[in-house]
């Protein structure tokens, strides 16, 4: 798993982790990198998804 996570851009590997251990919402995540919300849910869905494929 963290050669997966290791293979995530560093933006969107830091909203999947500020989600999955944090537990924060996507607008919370979106206010901590400053970042639209809408911005913030595809980077958590694209990594989400990234890392799901790497994983197998």
């Amino acid at each position: 798993m963290r050669r997966c996570l290791e293979g995530l851009e560093p933006q969107r590997r830091a909203g999947l982790v500020l989600a999955y251990t944090h537990g924060l919402s996507h607008g919370e995540i979106a206010a901590r990198l400053a970042v639209p919300l809408g911005t913030a849910k595809s980077w958590i869905r694209r990594a989400f998804m990234t890392l799901r494929e790497c994983m197998g």
